[in-house]
């Protein structure tokens, strides 16, 4: 009877250490899945800091790049503001360009007027382009002003060294001769037969004959002048403009 009472006390107990037990584990489960929380909210928390970075410093690149392009625009505006008026001088300068040009092509014509008779179909066919040239809206002032300097250089090139050339006798119909150019020195031109010989006095502006035992002088010369001969000293008559 006694040990049946033991065990009936002995009972109880037993049952409320696996009940303590019990409970224990599962406060430590509890813990276990607290931590568990507490650790997965630190890693989000962690996760939304970095993220916050980012987007901060994605905030600061967008400010930086906001500022160089608002720097660009206010150079690109300085830029359009010089270029409106850079155009507006050149509007000036063409207009100014025109009259200059018409004034260089008279010159030329005048000089060529007043020159040795030179080879002045030649010369004349160009100053007759140059005319049309600028009298041409459709030309640019850049294009006309190149070939003013264009007929310059040309005339000028006239005055350098010697030059002969083939063409009509300056007072027989239907006769050639062959001229001979000393620069702008003198002009001589002679037939074919280098019977007749002449050159261009300026002083009157008329043709003067020539002494026709020249002729071998003034031949060489031609040659000379045309590359068919070695470059030499040659006598030929020469007569200075005034």
């Amino acid at each position: 009877m006694a040990g049946a009472c033991v065990l009936a006390v002995a009972m109880p107990a037993q049952a409320q250490l696996e009940q303590a037990l019990r409970v224990a584990q599962s406060s430590t489960a509890a813990s276990a899945a607290a931590q568990r929380q507490v650790e997965q909210s630190d890693d989000t928390a962690e996760s939304a800091a970095r993220d916050y970075r980012a987007v901060l410093q994605q905030i600061d690149n967008m400010k930086l790049f906001v500022d160089q392009q608002d720097i660009y625009l206010r150079g690109q505006a300085g830029d359009i503001e010089a270029l409106r008026e850079q155009l507006g001088s050149v509007e000036q300068v063409k207009r100014g360009m025109v009259p200059m040009m018409l004034l260089m092509a008279a010159k030329i014509e005048d000089s060529v007027n007043a020159d040795m008779p030179f080879k002045l179909r030649e010369r004349k066919e160009r100053l007759a382009r140059l005319k049309e040239t600028l009298g041409d809206p459709s030309i640019t002032p850049t294009e006309q002003y190149r070939q003013v300097l264009a007929a310059y250089k040309n005339e000028v090139a006239y005055g350098q060294g010697m030059d002969s050339y083939e063409g009509a006798h300056p007072s027989k119909s239907g006769v050639k001769v062959d001229y001979l150019m000393f620069g702008r020195i003198s002009l001589i031109y002679m037939t074919k037969d280098e019977k007749d010989l002449g050159y261009f006095d300026m002083s009157d502006r008329t043709w003067k004959s020539v002494d026709s035992s020249n002729a071998l002088q003034v031949r060489q010369a031609i040659r000379i002048a045309n590359g068919e001969a070695a470059p030499e000293i040659v006598f030929a008559p020469v007569t200075g403009a005034k």
